[in-house]
């Protein structure tokens, strides 16, 4: 099956280029809003379509600013995460043996525990903040990734072409920027929607926990906290808040699995 022809991936791929373009264009041109305590906890209508918050605010309106935070946020930790896996992948394979018994030990270590334990102890002792939400999802999203690409680059190192592009006096240099760094590239933008979609589901559960974005920085996470508390008198706040990211999180998985399938489909053809 053609890419362009894929349905549900186009979908997909429409769905959050729409929500994604409205939320940076509300976030770069910085209106600001405005609080009606007149409206405190109102039900949807025509000119808010999500309804209003606990401080008469209009829904809409917050969760794409909110959105805007945290999907700026988990691109950012998604590119920072492809880059340390490219970098750290690729020339530990292309180093001595011994590097890749200290490498998989190392992955090993930071595998076993899970990146919300790293993120509250860090928290205990920093406090909630940007920091602390850097560090948690990097824990949390780097070492599989590295492992992937280190993997992939030892595979691409065995292949018989690289033997005799050694035995013909290529160099170094020459296969690493030709054949090993851009296959692990390739895997990076295989894997990078599945990332980006574990980062927002991170950012909004630490957040959600007050460890993650600093007091007075709207994020999904906070939203939810903010629909947690009025779930009885206005269940339409974790409503609107919660729905555009579960959405967004099917979006991306969607489109790396569409992917995966298409880059093994391709992989099949003669």
């Amino acid at each position: 099956m053609n890419i362009v022809r894929d349905r549900a991936l186009l979908l997909s791929i429409s769905w959050l280029c729409l929500w994604l373009s409205a939320s940076a264009l509300l976030g770069l041109l910085g209106g600001s809003i405005s609080f009606d305590i007149s409206a405190m906890l109102q039900l949807p209508e025509w000119k808010a379509p999500f309804g209003y918050d606990s401080y008469g605010r209009n829904l809409l309106f917050i969760t794409l600013l909110s959105s805007f935070k945290s999907t700026a946020f988990g691109i950012f930790i998604t590119l920072l995460s492809c880059l340390l896996a490219v970098l750290i992948g690729s020339s530990v394979a292309m180093g001595p043996k011994h590097f890749h018994v200290v490498l998989s030990r190392i992955l090993d270590a930071f595998l076993a525990f899970p990146p919300l334990l790293f993120a509250l102890g860090w928290a205990a002792v920093r406090g909630p903040g940007w920091g602390t939400l850097i560090f948690a999802l990097l824990i949390g999203s780097a070492p599989g990734l590295i492992r992937l690409t280190f993997a992939r680059s030892q595979e691409i190192l065995a292949q018989d072409f690289i033997l005799a592009s050694r035995s013909l006096g290529a160099s170094f240099a020459r296969i690493a920027f030709h054949h090993v760094i851009p296959a692990a590239i390739n895997l990076c933008i295989v894997k990078a929607p599945s990332l980006f979609a574990h980062a927002l589901i991170a950012e909004a559960t630490l957040s959600f926990l007050g460890i993650g974005a600093p007091l007075g920085q709207e994020t999904w996470g906070s939203l939810l906290l903010q629909g947690r508390d009025y779930l009885v008198e206005a269940p339409h706040i974790a409503a609107a808040t919660g729905l555009p990211l579960v959405l967004m999180i099917l979006a991306l998985q969607l489109i790396s699995e569409r992917l995966t399938l298409h880059q093994l489909r391709a992989k099949k053809q003669p």
